[in-house]
């Protein structure tokens, strides 16, 4: 089977959090699409809202993982950290990808909350975990994938 699991969150400001993003966390791959007339209508959007300043739809990547977003127009967005948390998860034994996230971690410093420091663990792999502005929770996570089951050394 193919398939992916892509993160997908509502901001009260989309626009707001994709700049954050690539701001602090150095988001690449950033697009972000307006609702047109006819989709503002289609959800409620009261008529002369500047159309420009909110998202529809738009995503980015960290460390190469997508992640996708839009303005929450079906009510108030709520921080879902106490039930789900963003995991990237790292090759540590790729030097590159493990720089990648060494440097990832350095950037977030004093943009964050930090409710786990990046450090060493008894696995073997590295693992942190922080608060964003937002209230999304975040894990960086590397290890070495060699050690992990076969089926899941080819995701």
């Amino acid at each position: 089977m193919q398939a992916k699991l892509i993160p997908y969150i509502a901001y009260p400001s989309a626009k707001a959090a994709l700049a954050y993003y690539q701001r602090v966390f150095g988001a690449t791959d950033v697009y972000r699409l307006s609702p047109t007339a006819e989709q503002a209508s289609q959800f409620g959007i009261p008529a002369g809202q500047d159309l420009d300043a909110l998202t529809m739809h738009g995503g980015f990547r960290v460390l190469g993982t997508q992640v996708e977003c839009a303005d929450a127009f079906n009510g108030a967005a709520a921080p879902a950290q106490q039930q789900i948390v963003l995991q990237l998860d790292v090759n540590s034994e790729d030097p590159a990808s493990a720089k990648a996230a060494d440097d990832l971690w350095a950037r977030l410093q004093g943009q964050v909350t930090v409710t786990m420091p990046y450090a060493p663990q008894f696995w073997g792999g590295k693992m942190g975990q922080c608060t964003d502005q937002f209230g999304v929770t975040w894990m960086l996570h590397a290890q070495p994938w060699s050690n992990r089951p076969a089926e899941e050394q080819n995701e």
